[in-house]
């Protein structure tokens, strides 16, 4: 219960004020005209005023209301490092029964949850704080390693004026951590160019020494050596293949520190091409001379440079082939200083003669093994003595001509690869059976590499084949330019062949091997697609760099599929023997990780602007706790304030007179009666 007084004025207070003014100043005229009647004038005046306000005294019955303290425990992926998440749990279990044991006090937990771009103390905050009244905070704590990566300029604004934050720092200040992070990391790059990343390894204390660094360029070891600890280095990576190239370099573990997790920075470097150059020799004249042409000219991303012979091989003119070339053919220069700088080159329908020599043939040869692309549209010539299968160009061709033709109409099929291959599945769609006929083939046996067409007799048509670094692609038909013209209903001949081309160059959509991987609701999909069918199963390392096994399930021709939680943030890197692939979860370098060892550095500021405590306790020991009011100091060195609001409901409420009204005019005018008689004497 509690008593207290109020007015409940007659008339206006401005109204009572303006009398008691005018009446004050007529006492003050008789105090200066001599008279004695001063303080008798006063005492009516005020006697009248407080008639006039008519002071009540009130009664109330109170309710307290408690006090609420937020507290805020951080449950990101960083506080599961060592004892981090087991002493913020024990802290937050004492800290809410030495609030609770305050008295009047009701704590509301919330947690902070682990967030795809670091750890989210704002989101936490502003939804604890917007369901509690703002005038019954009496503070907020929280609990946490100290790395938070979202707060605003000016945080304190988060929360109500005189609300001290206290910051509750957990972990060891003596703990190492050694970290790799990427100060330039670029990500798209021209294949066969170089592009620079520039890292810098961290690891507080040891400042000058050396730590060993790791490249490594889709899954294959590039590098290693070593770097000073806190320079940036430079690292130039030579962009291996179009599509997605995927960067891993590593700073080396060592003993004691705090995690794996960020020695390591992965990057996905898109490979492309500024252009792509193509070098077509065409052998003779033939009906399908300009169809490779106007196929490689639609493409805008190809230049093409086309050298054709125009002089039946039979017919003899008694000169030489540099006497009657149009322009002079410049092997040495194609074929020796600048074969290197083409993507794809192909032979249609060459026969071997004097202009290029075995040595420019044996070239091309090495060429495709380092990297190179080699189509061969074969013809009449591929079956004769002259045939480009009796030269060096041999080691690298993947069918032998057998010297024999086959001349019958047919339709090219798909054969069951060809079904699977990304080149030719898209096709399997029930047309094939509507394709234009052919009507001769070259009659070989598959020496190695993917049947993916076959003609007359289930004879090899297309046979595609991996050469060292490089590719080839042989086509054992003349007659795919009746596709082109429309023969017969005519076929897919700019669309299949423009596939055949673009895979040699390395279009990573065509391959035929691949292995993908992805992570959504913390389980990572692994996909598999494969021209074989036999059991699959891949490598995965996860990103605390443990590895295991995971078996893949079949689902289709060709195509298998797996799954395994994902309950590290990171990087996860599936392999499979030359394949690899890399699925994040969270981003692929979390921020969450870049930064690990405890600190009061973020945070303070936000205590300091709100009066509030910050400390380190490793040990998981709290502050006192004091009880204070509201705006005296609310922190020290080794206390946090629990601010005391005092607010309360009413439940009951009981009004009376101070005095009776008329007692205060009768006052009044006792006042004036004395007044009156003593001026009358």
């Amino acid at each position: 219960m509690s008593q207290s007084y109020v007015f409940d004025p007659f008339i206006a207070v401005w109204m009572i004020a303006a009398i008691c003014a005018l009446a004050f100043i007529g006492a003050l005229a008789t105090g200066g005209a001599g008279l004695k009647s001063f303080l008798a004038r006063t005492f009516a005046i005020i006697a009248l005023g407080l008639g006039l306000l008519n002071p009540q005294q009130v009664t109330e019955e109170r309710e307290t209301l408690p006090d609420v303290a937020l507290v805020i425990t951080d449950k990101s992926a960083s506080m599961d490092i060592g004892e981090r998440s087991k002493t913020a749990g024990d802290m937050a279990t004492d800290l809410n029964a030495k609030l609770r044991a305050m008295g009047d006090i009701e704590v509301i937990n919330i947690n902070i949850e682990a967030g795809d771009d670091g750890t989210p103390l704002a989101p936490a905050l502003i939804e604890g704080l917007s369901n509690l009244p703002a005038n019954r905070i009496a503070g907020v704590f929280a609990i946490t390693d100290g790395q938070v990566h979202d707060l605003p300029e000016a945080p304190e604004r988060m929360l109500p004026d005189g609300t001290p934050f206290h910051a509750m720092i957990v972990g060891s200040a003596q703990a190492r951590d050694r970290r790799l992070s990427a100060v330039s990391a670029p990500r798209f790059g021209l294949v066969d160019e170089s592009v620079d990343f520039q890292v810098t390894v961290d690891d507080p204390g040891f400042e000058g020494q050396t730590a060993l660094i790791q490249v490594r360029l889709n899954g294959a070891e590039q590098a290693t050596f070593d770097v000073i600890i806190g320079d940036t280095v430079t690292i130039p990576v030579l962009v291996e293949k179009r599509g997605t190239n995927t960067v891993e370099i590593i700073a080396q573990y060592v003993e004691g520190e705090l995690t794996y997790y960020n020695n390591v920075f992965n990057s996905q470097l898109s490979g492309i091409r500024d252009r792509l150059r193509v070098l077509l020799i065409t052998g003779e004249p033939h009906s399908g001379g300009r169809a490779w042409r106007n196929l490689l000219k639609s493409d805008p991303s190809v230049d093409m440079l086309q050298f054709t012979i125009l002089r039946p091989p039979r017919k003899n003119v008694g000169a030489s082939s540099r006497e009657l070339s149009l322009i002079a053919f410049p092997t040495r220069e194609l074929f020796e200083d600048k074969l290197d700088e083409f993507d794809l080159v192909i032979f249609d329908q060459y026969r071997r003669r004097n202009i290029l020599s075995p040595y420019y043939i044996q070239n091309i040869s090495r060429y495709v093994e380092g990297g190179g692309a080699l189509l061969v549209a074969a013809g009449p010539p591929f079956a004769s003595p002259q045939s480009l299968y009796r030269s060096p160009l041999s080691s690298v061709l993947p069918a032998r001509p057998t010297g024999d033709m086959i001349e019958e109409p047919y339709r090219p099929a798909l054969t069951d690869k060809g079904k699977r291959h990304p080149i030719t599945s898209g096709f399997n769609d029930g047309t094939s059976e509507r394709w234009g006929r052919w009507f001769r083939a070259i009659d070989a046996n598959v020496v190695s590499g993917d049947v993916l067409m076959s003609g007359p007799q289930d004879k090899p048509l297309l046979v595609l084949d991996q050469v060292g670094d490089g590719r080839t692609a042989l086509l054992l038909s003349d007659q795919a330019w009746l596709w082109a013209k429309g023969v017969d209903g005519g076929g897919p001949y700019n669309e299949m062949f423009r596939r055949v081309a673009h895979w040699l160059m390395g279009e990573p959509d065509l391959e035929a091997e691949k292995l993908a991987a992805s992570i959504k609701n913390g389980v990572l999909s692994v996909e598999r697609t494969t021209l074989e069918d036999n059991d699959q199963s891949v490598r995965i390392v996860t990103p605390d760099d443990k590895a295991g096994i995971l078996k893949l399930t079949r689902t289709g021709p060709g195509k298998y599929e797996g799954q395994v939680k994902a309950e590290l943030q990171g990087a996860y890197r599936v392999e499979d023997g030359e394949l690899m692939a890399v699925a994040a979860a969270g981003a692929l370098n979390p921020k969450e990780f870049a930064q690990l060892l405890p600190t009061r550095d973020v945070l303070d500021p936000m205590t300091r602007a709100t009066k509030g405590h910050i400390s380190l306790r490793a040990g998981g020991d709290l502050p006192e706790l004091r009880r204070v009011k509201t705006g005296s100091r609310s922190a020290g060195s080794d206390w946090a304030g629990v601010v005391a609001h005092g607010r309360y409901d009413v439940t009951a409420s009981k009004r009376e007179p101070l005095a009776p009204p008329l007692l205060f005019f009768l006052l009044a005018l006792l006042g004036l009666g004395i007044a009156w008689r003593m001026e009358g004497r």
